[in-house]
């Protein structure tokens, strides 16, 4: 028998898909990437993709990595998946899907949610808050609201009575590749009814039909670091995998990121600088917070946590700002041939921090604790300029997770001691600078961009042997690239805009933004 040298690791995300090649050193030896089409909304606030575009995507990078490397293949220990989290697709008994994938970006709510009961207050845990907490009655009423099984059951019955599962993008690909509708508990993030506590399904019924669901629709579970699977015959046609190589999910692309950056102790956290933008840290205990300002979720690392602290739409502000004011820096990175990043990086290279007197709150979309927060800028003068605005948009988001920060680190007794970055937005110097300067700490690049790939291919590799456990496997894989020191006058300003500044604003506006939905209608007051 060959030895397994290799793994594949398949990372999904919301805007393409990526095939990457990894040795059992973690070092990255090919990718292959495409890009989906784009979601489309039917409706103001929807948001669905193509479940086929899926496939054929990942056939397509499989097949042209496969082909791209002169590998002995059945030196390949198995496949690795992760891919973005809270997408759901309901699929019939032979595994087509019935509908378009509705994925996390979508904002569609339930009219008009079956009432609880007083034993489903008490009982039923959702998001992570523990039962008995005062707090649940309200969350409940939450996820009846926005629970997608809900809303399919009373606006598509008929999809709904063909549905033998509800999958995530996760379990889409593993039923299409091994026949089997599994996936992995680490999988498991936002409204589901799961016990987030232990790591399983809810085992009372009541938690299910609370939100439109059966316990017949969900998938069987495996560990992150468990096969659930063997790639057949008729996938290895289309995908050019080998035929009954070992697949496993590891885990939801976030918390994928965290274990490829290496960070299996509390005192290091990592920022995904991604669409949504997110930090995040692993505990071993599972705690919650009652007003919802982080999350935790099961973790890539088997038996543990991750708690999440989350911009809904973080780097999104990036593109947005990069469509609505970036043209001429896009035209003039077209012609040299570079990322429109790298000539932004350039115009607010020489912005001092703190982008002279602008400051940003980057609430683009509500938060689950507060629904009415708004985006907002303040401080605006004569001499800013769509750079400043730029650099205040990486300022904000520096601010709001220093703010969420605190939170977690009080909650968990751990001080931070170094971060670590990964995400499309880590390729900023500017951005990971200004990160290290916020927080006051060293914060690292890892030696590959794709750590949520190698996540997955960490998880992967003591699934199928070729590490005896977590701790070897990310000794073995994980190196980090350049550190940013922070800028003690940098730290400085920071430190007192945060203080001085970033918080009183949050504390002022918070209502402000309130009474402003009351007025416009937007979002709909209760």
């Amino acid at each position: 028998m060959s030895e397994k040298r290799y793994i594949i690791a398949i990372d999904s995300g919301t805007q393409s898909i990526r095939a990457v090649l990894f040795d059992r050193d973690g070092t990255e030896l090919a990718i292959e990437q495409r890009v989906f089409e784009p979601y489309f909304s039917k409706q103001p606030g929807w948001a669905e993709q193509s479940t086929e575009d899926y496939w054929s995507k990942l056939c397509t990078v499989t097949k042209a990595l496969m082909a791209k490397v002169s590998i002995d293949a059945s030196q390949v220990a198995g496949v690795g998946i992760t891919t973005q989290r809270g997408t759901v697709i309901p699929m019939d008994r032979e595994g087509n899907a019935l509908r378009p994938a509705i994925i996390w970006l979508d904002q569609r709510t339930v009219s008009d949610p079956p009432p609880l009961g007083a034993l489903g207050s008490f009982l039923f845990t959702v998001g992570g808050i523990a039962q008995g907490n005062p707090g649940l009655r309200e969350a409940m009423r939450y996820a009846q609201k926005h629970s997608i099984f809900l809303w399919i059951k009373h606006n598509e019955p008929d999809i709904y009575a063909k549905t033998h599962k509800f999958v995530q993008a996760s379990g889409f690909f593993v039923r299409r590749l091994t026949g089997e509708f599994h996936d992995s508990s680490g999988m498991v993030t936002g409204i589901w009814p799961f016990e987030y506590n232990k790591l399983r399904w809810h085992p009372l019924g009541l938690a299910y039909s609370t939100l439109g669901m059966e316990k017949g629709h969900c998938v069987k579970l495996f560990r992150p670091d468990e096969v659930l699977g063997r790639i057949t015959k008729e996938a290895a046609a289309e995908t050019g995998l080998p035929a009954g190589l070992p697949v496993v999910v590891g885990a939801g692309d976030k918390q994928s990121e965290l274990l490829g950056a290496g960070a299996i102790d509390p005192a290091i956290a990592e920022i995904s600088f991604g669409t949504a933008t997110a930090m995040h840290v692993i505990t071993k205990k599972y705690v919650t917070e009652r007003h919802m300002r982080f999350f935790t979720w099961p973790s890539a690392y088997p038996g543990a946590w991750d708690i999440e602290m989350f911009i809904h739409r973080g780097f999104w502000m990036v593109t947005w700002f990069k469509q609505e004011f970036g043209m001429r820096e896009a035209q003039e990175a077209a012609k040299r041939g570079v990322a429109p990043e790298v000539i932004f990086d350039e115009v607010i290279g020489t912005i001092p921090p703190g982008s002279m007197g602008l400051v940003l709150q980057p609430y683009w979309s509500p938060m689950v604790y507060n629904r009415f927060a708004k985006g907002s800028m303040i401080g605006f003068g004569a001499v800013h300029t769509r750079a400043h605005i730029y650099r205040a948009i990486l300022e904000g988001i520096g601010f709001e997770l220093r703010r969420l920060s605190k939170v977690v680190q009080d909650r968990l007794g751990v001080k931070f001691r170094e971060i670590r970055v990964g995400g499309g937005g880590s390729k900023s110097d500017v951005a990971v600078q200004i990160a290290s300067d916020m927080f006051g700490l060293p914060v690292s690049r890892m030696a590959t961009s794709e750590i949520s790939a190698l996540g997955a291919a960490i998880d992967a590799s003591v699934a199928t042997g070729m590490h005896p456990d977590i701790e070897t496997a990310v000794r073995s894989m994980v190196r980090t690239g350049r550190t940013f020191q922070p800028n003690p006058e940098s730290m400085r300003i920071y430190t007192d805009l945060y203080h001085d500044v970033y918080l009183k604003l949050y504390e002022v506006l918070e209502p402000v933004n309130e009474r402003i939905a009351k007025i416009t209608g937007y979002p709909e007051p209760d």
